[in-house]
């Protein structure tokens, strides 16, 4: 009995830390899959890590430049190339060409592009997916609009057409206060999964392909932030920063008929909403299309775990199809990063809402990535500093904004190229 007590059921084992970040029924299977792996590589442990979102990335910093940092760990592709240019993390192309059941077309290529640097493998993706829109079918509905779903798939679904339903759907009480809006536009912080869309519908971009210029005073950009600026301060159809500061206008709520985002919100939305239909559709259309951005997060190894080939063996469990089935099937977390399964019968079809599942591969398929390079938070501080006065009405005409927006990127931009 004596040799029994505080005997550690893991030794010998190699011990491996995990750490990532998520919503409480994310994290809650996370840990069953830890526990999976366990029970199937009984040669290993893992030790599961949970760090709250906010906290997340401070944390990582820290742990990473103690040399503290555990074995595997979810980057946000924010950070992603920033991180990686200090070698941090660990070099994975020799181990994935050593793998055998390791196949790149297997993946998105967009899966795959996120994770390289200099053209080597550097991690993994995961809560991958693109940017479309979620809406209120009853908000349409009763509005007399046509279904923005539908639509898309007759090719009608423009920028032109999303601004009268917005207009339409915009409704106030009898003393002039609103009461819904069209759809919620993003605040500074959150202006790209929206304007991304509208910048390369118009033609625009953000960034010359070098990524050593800012392109915002182009005739496609400029176009694009004067059309989301008066869909505020000149149709009034979604709530102005004031507004939402109290969250009385929400689309779980009920209280706005379009709101772009990943399909993250997914689990959220089918756990809140019981009160209206709703479902999801492509971005609108301009007059260069309607490209969409992608993004995800990386499984990284820490460049300094003394267990390379473990922590690999992990990965490819977390990236596994059966992971993939019960994160992003089953949970809807976000999209799968498998072809094959993004393709499915059991993921393009569903029980509950969203319905419209081929609007999340459109949003991956007609993707295009953000220009998220080493500088990507600090060029991005410069640029929201004067797209704030835009946002939030203090100027209503975005050339002049974008046009110092540009020469505030530029500066730090030439400062990263040593000019």
């Amino acid at each position: 009995m004596a040799c029994g007590c505080g005997v550690d059921p893991n030794a010998g084992k190699v011990p491996l830390r995990y750490m990532a970040w998520g919503n409480p029924e994310q994290m809650a299977l996370e840990q069953h899959l830890c526990e999976e792996f366990n029970q199937k590589n009984p040669d290993v442990h893992v030790s599961f890590l949970r760090v709250p979102g906010d906290e997340y990335g401070l944390k990582m910093m820290l742990m990473l430049a103690s040399h503290t940092a555990p074995d595997v760990m979810r980057v946000d592709h924010y950070n992603f190339p920033s991180l990686v240019e200090k070698g941090y993390f660990l070099d994975l192309t020799d181990l994935a060409n050593a793998d055998t059941s390791f196949h790149r077309n297997d993946f998105f290529p967009q899966a795959i592009d996120e994770c390289l640097y200099k053209g080597r493998l550097f991690g993994l993706n995961v809560l991958f997916g693109g940017v479309l829109i979620y809406y209120n079918k009853s908000m349409f509905r009763e509005a007399g609009l046509d279904d923005p779903a539908d639509l898309a798939k007759r090719g009608q679904w423009t920028w032109d057409r999303f601004r009268i339903s917005a207009i339409k759907m915009t409704k106030r009480d009898a003393d002039g206060h609103p009461t819904q809006f069209g759809f919620g536009a993003p605040g500074s912080g959150s202006t790209f999964p929206v304007l991304a869309c509208a910048i390369w519908g118009f033609g625009g971009d953000m960034l010359d392909p070098t990524m050593t210029h800012a392109v915002f005073d182009s005739p496609g950009a400029i176009r694009a932030f004067q059309m989301i600026a008066d869909f505020r301060w000149k149709d009034h159809s979604c709530p102005t920063q004031a507004q939402d500061a109290n969250s009385l206008f929400t689309f779980e709520g009920g209280k706005l008929g379009m709101v772009f985002d990943f399909m993250g919100m997914t689990p959220r939305y089918r756990k809140v909403i019981h009160k209206f239909d709703w479902d999801v559709c492509p971005v609108p259309s301009g007059p260069f299309g309607n490209p969409t951005l992608c993004k995800g997060n990386q499984l990284v190894i820490s460049a300094e775990s003394s267990h390379p080939k473990e922590a690999w063996r992990f990965e490819r469990f977390m990236t596994s199809e059966t992971t993939e089935n019960e994160l992003y099937v089953k949970l809807r977390r976000c999209f799968p990063t498998r072809k094959a399964m993004a393709y499915s019968p059991e993921y393009l079809k569903s029980s509950l809402p969203p319905f419209n599942n081929w609007a999340f591969v459109d949003s991956v398929a007609n993707s295009r990535p953000l220009p998220i390079n080493d500088r990507w938070s600090e060029w991005m501080t410069a640029f929201s500093s004067e797209i704030d006065n835009l946002i939030a009405g203090r100027e209503r005409d975005a050339g002049p904004v974008l046009r110092r927006a540009k020469i505030k990127v530029d500066k730090v931009l030439a400062d990263e190229a040593g000019f």
